[in-house]
């Protein structure tokens, strides 16, 4: 699935699902400044979003030879 993530003086902030919500979201954010000289720094990317699981919790057997020690 293709997400776009917001970053805000490089750090993340958001993410959406299409630009053009991001690009809204963004403005949003820049409404919000007070100070001119303050200005945050606004980015995105787009990116394909994965999600890795944990491998299995199962622990493998021990050998008969080490058991005897």
């Amino acid at each position: 699935m293709k997400r776009v993530y917001i970053f805000k003086d490089g750090v993340q902030q958001a993410s959406t699902a299409t630009k053009e919500s991001a690009v809204d979201l963004i403005r949003q954010y820049q409404k919000l400044e007070t100070h001119p000289i303050l200005r945050a720094e606004f980015s995105i990317i787009v990116g394909e979003e994965e999600f890795i699981p944990y491998p299995s919790q199962k622990k493998p057997p021990k050998r008969k030879f080490e058991m005897e020690r």
